[in-house]
């Protein structure tokens, strides 16, 4: 529109076109100036959960911290897959949170380099976008798939060393750990969790249960199968509390549990690479 009266006003010489487009044209000039003023001094801060497993929707937080002192921001959205969260206001020196799901398909080290974010304030005209670095790495686990056990053979040796390392929900109090979605409610230290605002989980020793061996040779399928199923046999174990071990590639880890054991086992199943 604004182009189709300048061109009238230069072939009719008519004085009231030439201010009506001398008004448009500013007006398309502070508009921009005020888009790009609002995407400065942004701060984009990303909350990863502990475990991220390939092809399950994992939420993110996603922080906005508006940096400036005296200006809000508006209509703020962060472009990190293919969800988009939409921040309708941050005021000045305030911040803001909200969660967007990512799907990752693949195991192994990823790398988060960076993430766009876009505005179509002040008027839904421009929308100007901005790309920030992040160069947040994460790790992904293989997707777990639930399969029967014919493959885990029962590891007996020094089972009396092992029993002390077993966790339960009965026997002497072995320590506190954060509150992972799996663990019954009357093991729920209620004092604790009021205290720190999140919820922490009593760990007991357990009487005995027995130790098992994941052999990935063993599992049917391709490397990629037989690491999903690898991966959901032994949360299944850690479920119930048993001690998992695992052998891949000649190498040989003893069974033990604890979130230790767990985190360490699924990270050798997301930097596997089988011969």
């Amino acid at each position: 529109m604004t182009l189709f009266l300048g061109f009238a006003a230069v072939n009719t010489g008519n004085n009231l076109l030439y201010l009506l487009v001398s008004a448009l044209l500013g007006f398309m000039a502070v508009s921009g100036w005020l888009g790009q003023q609002n995407l400065r001094n942004l701060l984009i801060k990303l909350t990863l959960p502990q475990e991220i497993f390939a092809g399950q929707p994992t939420l993110i937080g996603v922080c906005v911290q508006n940096r400036r002192h005296r200006l809000p921001a508006f209509l703020i959205r962060v472009h990190l897959g293919a969800d988009f969260p939409l921040f309708p206001q941050i005021s000045a020196r305030g911040t803001e949170e909200q969660s967007l799901m990512l799907n990752w398909s693949r195991r192994g080290q990823q790398q988060l380099k960076y993430i766009w974010i876009d505005s179509c304030f002040p008027i839904n005209f421009f929308v100007r976008s901005l790309r920030i670095e992040v160069n947040q790495e994460l790790l992904v686990f293989p997707q777990p798939q639930r399969t029967q056990a014919p493959t885990v053979a029962g590891y007996h040796a020094q089972r009396h060393q092992l029993a002390r390392s077993v966790s339960g929900d009965s026997g002497d109090l072995r320590g506190i750990h954060d509150y992972r979605g799996g663990e019954p409610l009357k093991a729920i230290h209620w004092k604790l969790s009021a205290r720190h605002n999140s919820l922490k989980v009593k760990q007991h020793e357990g009487l005995g249960a027995e130790p098992i061996v994941i052999d990935i040779a063993q599992l049917a399928g391709a490397t990629e199968e037989k690491l999903r199923r690898a991966t959901g046999l032994m949360l299944e174990q850690f479920r119930h509390q048993r001690p998992v071990g695992l052998k891949l590639n000649g190498r040989f880890i003893s069974p033990q549990s604890g979130n230790g054991q767990r985190r360490r086992l699924l990270t050798e199943l997301a930097l596997y690479h089988g011969r």
